[in-house]
């Protein structure tokens, strides 16, 4: 292929992806291997046409040092030669993956992104240049095929993602950056970690792919580019409905994102799981379409299915979901969990419960004949003498009972909060007004039918939760 050939190749897929405007600034990821000396070149090429401020980005990954002090002069020479700025970065992986606790690859592509998105504050750049070719993009499928990728991972990487992340190159084949870097005299390096087969990528690119080409299907690489476009305009369809949906049922704050659960549950499966993928995208990062994590998709999709009215469930990234019976809410912080807690209360007096950040105030007031009417739900007027001090406050226990008012006999408390759609996880919370054996007040919600005053009361107990 020559040099034309390929520059109009690489102009085609910026054209039909609108990858370039007039006057962006870009920073380019170059490495100094073929494919992104390839990349600097040509979108140097292509500078005037463009208007283009190309700002080159080389890191050090810190992983071979024989060879990154070579890669790192070619690029800067490269970049002087082009009259461009050249950014250099060391930074140790190693020490990053082990502080992460992730994958050495998972921990590299972090440590790039991060020094490219420096780098774009710095120089207010509009894109990121990634080198990414048609191989890589066969690569990429393989790989999340074997791991049980969905649509969305089998649409495989896109031209442009984000709006700022550019691969000129996804449809150019690895053999023909070569040969042009041959034919145009481009200078690389080559990167002796692609030929290290403990990383499963290089197996497929040097094992497996060759295999099938040779004993299986001569076109499998074309054949599977192809469908990964055919993909990419399904998954397309699918995200603009998806889009559609979460417009119409999904309601943002500045903290949370929630919605109904039936209007959740009236959409397609496949809907569904993607409007859950965006609230967690944006709750986590407003402005970012982020595709998250798929595990963690599936952990809310499947506890939707379940029969429980409601559920609390710690995610990554400071977030969590929780399910109120109709409401589904996904949240940025920590759940607050309540341990088991009693607490001896001064009566008469004021006694601060630390575990839940309240108060109780305690005290005797005159009674006068009638009925009390509490102002508020935190308030309630009880019939001193049928109590037993000292009085407690705890929080809930499997097998609690009590007599609520106006009621004969007793009921169970699971029962009374599920009556009311108290989620599980929320019982703890409420505190407990205790007796002797008895609950007295389910505070904020119930007295107990025994200890109500009545025409008999002689002594009224005010109590009161701040």
């Amino acid at each position: 292929m020559k040099c034309s050939q390929l520059l109009y190749k690489i102009r085609r897929t910026i054209d039909h992806y609108s990858l370039l405007e007039k006057g962006d600034r870009i920073i380019v990821g170059v490495s100094a291997g073929v494919d992104s000396m390839v990349l600097l070149h040509f979108l140097n090429a292509l500078r005037q046409d463009f208007s283009l401020s190309l700002i080159v980005a080389h890191l050090n990954h810190g992983l071979r040092p024989q060879e990154t002090l070579r890669e790192a002069e070619l690029v800067q020479k490269e970049s002087s030669r082009l009259g461009l700025p050249f950014e250099y970065q060391e930074v140790n992986v190693k020490e990053f993956r082990k502080i992460r606790k992730i994958s050495l690859q998972e921990a590299a592509r972090q440590v790039r992104f991060q020094f490219f998105n420096d780098l774009c504050q710095k120089y207010s750049a509009d894109k990121i240049a990634l080198g990414h070719h048609a191989d890589d993009q066969i690569e990429t499928l393989l790989l999340r095929l074997f791991r049980g990728s969905g649509l969305q991972g089998l649409k495989g990487m896109l031209p442009i993602r984000e709006g700022r992340i550019i691969r000129p190159l996804l449809e150019v084949w690895k053999e023909d950056i070569e040969s042009i870097a041959q034919g145009c005299s481009i200078p690389y390096l080559i990167d002796s970690s692609n030929f290290e087969e403990n990383y499963l990528r290089n197996r497929l690119r040097l094992d497996l792919i060759p295999l099938i080409e040779k004993k299986y299907q001569k076109g499998f690489r074309k054949n599977l580019f192809r469908s990964s476009v055919l993909l990419k305009g399904d998954n397309a369809f699918m995200d603009k409905e998806a889009e559609k949906a979460y417009r119409e049922i999904v309601h943002e704050e500045e903290e949370e994102s929630f919605l109904n659960f039936s209007e959740l549950q009236s959409l397609h499966p496949a809907l569904r799981w993607r409007v859950l993928q965006k609230v967690l995208g944006r709750v986590h990062e407003r402005s970012s379409q982020t595709e998250w994590d798929v595990k963690e998709v599936n952990l809310i999709h499947q506890a939707l299915q379940k029969p429980s009215p409601s559920f609390l469930i710690p995610l990554s990234r400071g977030l969590f979901c929780e399910k109120r019976y109709e409401r589904v809410s996904i949240r940025r912080g920590e759940p607050k969990t309540i341990p088991p807690f009693e607490v001896e209360l001064q009566c008469p007096g004021r006694t601060y419960l630390n575990v839940i950040g309240k108060e109780i105030i305690l005290e005797e007031v005159e009674y006068e004949g009638g009925a009390f009417i509490p102002p508020s739900r935190n308030i309630a007027f009880l019939d001193y003498e049928s109590l037993s001090l000292p009085l407690r406050v705890r929080n809930f226990r499997p097998g609690d009972r009590f007599q609520p008012m106006g009621f004969e006999g007793t009921q169970k408390l699971k029962e009374f909060f599920i009556n009311l759609k108290i989620p599980r996880f929320e019982r703890a919370n409420i505190p407990l007004l205790i007796s002797g054996d008895w609950i007295v007040w389910i505070i904020g919600y119930r007295i107990d039918d025994r200890f109500k005053t009545t025409s008999k009361t002689r002594k009224v107990l005010r109590a009161e939760l701040l």
